[in-house]
């Protein structure tokens, strides 16, 4: 895996001992979603779908995400806008798919905009969705190696 991190952006890679389409239906089937992701996510795989996560940061405070699925091009790209609630504006994540050999994929995460954020939370907010990306990657990856 590697991962990266600008004022604006973070970027994931990671690899996947599994072929394209096992990656792609786990990371957009409303069912996988929530054994990978957790019970409080709800996601509508289709342009235009919402998407809806309830959580608890780390100080205990209820936060609900939500964004809107701008473009789905199965199997290989989900983007889709992205927020907290107390968010001015949402920032935008992309998610493309792409087959290296039959048994091994890379994903690619790239969630950027963070600019739009204030500037005195942005950074603290980029480490923190940092590591829940990564988080919740290996979460897909174990529910993969099912």
């Amino acid at each position: 895996m590697k991962v990266g991190t600008t004022a604006d952006r973070i970027v994931i890679e990671y690899d996947f001992r599994k072929n394209s389409r096992d990656v792609w239906a786990a990371l957009t089937s409303p069912e996988a979603i929530v054994s990978w992701w957790g019970g409080d996510v709800r996601l509508e795989p289709k342009a235009g779908g919402a998407f809806r996560e309830e959580w608890t940061d780390n100080t205990g405070r209820k936060v609900v995400t939500i964004g809107t699925i701008n473009r789905f091009e199965p199997p290989e790209l989900l983007e889709l806008s992205w927020a907290d609630e107390d968010w001015p504006q949402p920032t935008q994540v992309s998610m493309t798919v792409d087959p290296v050999e039959d048994s091994k994929t890379i994903l690619r995460l790239d969630h950027r905009g963070w600019s739009v954020l204030p500037a005195d939370r942005r950074q603290q907010l980029i480490e923190q969705h940092a590591a829940g990306w990564h988080h919740h990657l290996r979460g897909l990856e174990a529910y993969l190696g099912r």
